[in-house]
């Protein structure tokens, strides 16, 4: 018995030992066996059945040779009793050990005739004691061995071979920021002692802490982080750059990737050391690129200008180089179709020593030059041989104009396009319509004409004929509504929302019965289309109403008093309705996307994706915050309208 209990315990110490060493892991528990390891439940069934019968026949033979009988009925079943409580549980083991004792005073009964009623309870309550406390055992080594295969998911999850033989750092962290393993790398670059759980705090920089604390937040909420860039501290205190990339491993854990970007770094330095140092043999190759190139020194004089140029401005190079930057300037800005313009250009970044990213120039036709389009930049040199000079660039974009032309063709190309699909779904939309004004109009009839020729379930169907046909009707129509919403910015008017809501308030009079409609005095003006503006707010305000369980509806429209967008007033539509769950409140937008039962809540599921197409077809942008059971607030931003000085806009 003794030898029993040490195996299983054996067991449950190797299984247990998930974070050990993987190697001794794997041996100890390949070698582990036990009666339930290799036989299937009818097998071990069979088996048990047998040492019983083995049991009992020795014992009636022994009683027959002359044995003690006693010892024999406490001893002989102790045997399959084991056996099968190796396989149970505590309730398990205590039936078998209850059936045992049993049959042990049967077995007195009939060999001795008569027996001692405290003998018959003593082998009854060791049986029980034996085969419940086995039962027991195997109960918690099950429970350990439960948890061992869930931990055991990590290194399914990310094959041990992989982690350490990983040239990157990997290490397996919660969501506490608590490091549960480190592979070989990891230990290596990072140091401090393996003998303990690592903490976030003492390895990341702690100028980086907030945003990794950040970005382990969004990893466990999405599921994946890539191309992080901050910094780790060794034990040494070495400073280590790394990018991050992680996988959610579970719910709690989760696998962190980090790539040493020393070597990187090194290497960008080295080469910005080597850039400064042979720049001249840059400046001997200048010749042979298509952009124009001239350089100035500190002095702000002409020190180089390239072959290009020449062929660029239609002039001897050599006649720029020695001379003034200004004065070189003079010499070719005639050949710019707006020649003042771009001579301002210059002269104020040479003069201040400003930075010019982006400047496009026309030039003429000409003798020795082509017609082109330039884009010219104008970059101070940082490095120490020519530091306080400049590098002027004339880049050819006259092929990418050309594209960009084309590619205005083609936008308008697909405009008319567009008109016509629009014409089209018009079309369409109207011969689907008939048919469908038919169906509802003959279901109609029927019901009114016929229902009593017709029973209970003939009437249910004409009723769910009409009703389909009557919100495919309405699907069709806010399809049709979805699909001709397109506006031009240069149509938009001043729009007073509080005038767009009073005629609203009219629209829904009857929605509004016991319906506590509140509304902000005095909102600002803004720009775009009245008919969509009113289409915009009076959808979400039935939707305010429609989807609210309260005694009395209460829904508020007003407006921030401070925009998070410049050019921009965010409104928003508040109720104390049902709310919507976080999961869903980026869908809620999407066509169809209808949450609640068709038959507990009218509508097509179109409506809030014509509110966003409206909203972005102003330029701005709608999005929910919300709690479920306590409402919903949707917030838009739509263009501030110009203030007018001569005329006031309420009068």
């Amino acid at each position: 018995m003794t030898d029993v209990l040490g195996f299983c315990q054996d067991i449950h110490y190797v299984r247990l030992d998930v974070w050990g060493d993987g190697c001794t892991v794997r041996m100890a528990f390949q070698g582990g066996s036990s009666l339930s390891s290799g036989l299937n439940p009818v097998e071990r069934a069979i088996v048990v059945l047998v040492a019983y019968g083995i049991a009992i026949l020795a014992v009636f033979l022994l009683h027959n040779s002359g044995y003690p009988t006693t010892e024999l009925v406490f001893a002989a079943p102790a045997i399959p009793l084991i056996l099968g409580a190796l396989s149970l549980r505590l309730k398990g083991g205590l039936l078998l050990g209850l059936a045992t004792g049993l049959v042990g005073d049967a077995l007195l009964l009939a060999v001795e005739g008569s027996t001692a009623p405290a003998l018959l309870a003593g082998l009854l309550a060791m049986d029980l004691g034996l085969g419940g406390g086995i039962g027991l055992i195997n109960r918690k080594r099950r429970l350990r061995r439960d948890r061992w295969r869930g931990a055991r998911t990590l290194r399914e999850h990310y094959d041990e071979e992989i982690l350490e033989n990983s040239m990157n750092a990997i290490q397996f962290i919660d969501r506490e920021g608590t490091t549960l393993k480190r592979n070989e790398t990891s230990r290596t670059t990072l140091g401090y002692s393996t003998k303990r759980a690592l903490q976030l705090s003492e390895y990341v920089h702690p100028e980086d802490m907030d945003l990794m604390k950040v970005e382990l937040s969004r990893l466990f909420e999405r599921g994946e982080l890539r191309d992080v860039k901050l910094r780790f501290i060794s034990q040494a205190r070495d400073v280590i750059p790394v990018e991050l990339k992680g996988t959610r491993a579970t719910e709690r854990v989760a696998v962190l990737e980090a790539a040493d970007l020393r070597q990187q770094v090194e290497l960008e330095r080295r080469l910005m050391e080597t850039e400064a140092r042979y720049r001249y043999l840059i400046e001997a190759a200048i010749d042979t690129l298509d952009s124009g190139i001239i350089i100035t020194d500190h002095k702000r004089q002409v020190v180089w200008a390239n072959e290009t140029i020449g062929r660029f401005f239609g002039i001897d190079r050599e006649r720029l180089v020695g001379i003034d930057a200004l004065r070189a300037l003079s010499r070719y800005v005639g050949v710019f179709e707006d020649a003042d313009a771009f001579g301002r250009v210059v002269e104020e970044a040479v003069g201040n020593g400003k930075r010019v990213d982006t400047y496009t120039c026309h030039v003429r036709p000409g003798l020795g030059r082509e017609e082109r389009v330039l884009e010219y930049r104008s970059i101070p040199i940082e490095t120490e041989r020519y530091k306080g000079g400049r590098i002027d660039h004339y880049i050819d974009i006259t092929e990418i104009k050309r594209l960009e032309e084309g590619l205005r063709d083609k936008t308008k190309h697909l405009e008319r396009s567009n008109e016509k699909l629009e014409e089209f779904s018009h079309v369409v939309s109207h011969d689907l319509k008939e048919p469908l004004r038919t169906v509802e109009a003959f279901s109609g009839f029927l019901l009114e004409d016929y229902a009593d020729r017709l029973d209970e379930e003939g009437v249910n169907y004409l009723h769910t004929l009409k009703k389909t046909s009557a919100r495919m009707r309405e699907l069709i129509n806010d399809l049709l509504s979805l699909a001709s919403i397109h506006m031009d910015t240069a149509s938009f008017e001043r729009v007073n929302v509080n005038k767009v809501l009073e005629e609203i308030k009219e629209d829904l009079r009857v929605r509004l019965r016991g319906v506590s409609l509140q509304v902000d005095e005095d909102l600002p003006v803004i720009m775009g289309s009245k008919t969509r503006i009113g289409e915009l707010l009076s959808n979400l305000i039935v939707n305010a109403i429609k989807y609210n369980d309260k005694a009395l509806p209460t829904v508020h429209v007003g407006c921030l008093p401070e925009s998070r967008n410049r050019g921009m007033h965010t409104f928003f539509v508040q109720d104390n309705g049902i709310g919507i769950e976080s999961r869903y409140q980026e869908r809620i937008f999407g066509i169809f996307e209808k949450l609640n039962p068709r038959e507990d809540y009218e509508g097509t599921g179109v409506g809030l994706a014509i509110c966003k197409r409206i909203v972005e077809e102003h330029g701005g942008e709608i999005w929910v915050e919300s709690e479920v059971g306590k409402g919903s607030t949707f917030f838009l931003t739509i263009p501030k309208a110009a203030a007018k000085r001569e005329v006031e806009f309420h009068a």
